[in-house]
């Protein structure tokens, strides 16, 4: 049922509905932030991310040996 819904949507926003578009923001935005705009940050978690940065891996990766020196597992 949910691939038909999904089809619909993506057939009526590709033909340029914006009915079906309208509907489709709605529903994104009612199922993913339930609360509304207060919903949707939170100072906390804001500060958080302004001072998360990922972790730096300090092993070395060895060196490509296939023959291009560039395959796909390697890069």
């Amino acid at each position: 049922m949910h691939e038909d819904l999904i089809r619909w949507h993506i057939t009526r926003v590709a033909q340029g509905d914006e009915l079906a578009q309208d509907r489709l923001a709605t529903g994104v935005s009612r199922e993913c932030w339930p609360a509304g705009l207060a919903d949707r940050s939170d100072p906390a978690a804001l500060e958080w991310l302004r001072l998360w940065r990922p972790a730096r891996s300090l092993s070395a990766l060895p060196a490509c040996s296939c023959a291009a020196g560039r395959c796909a597992v390697c890069n």
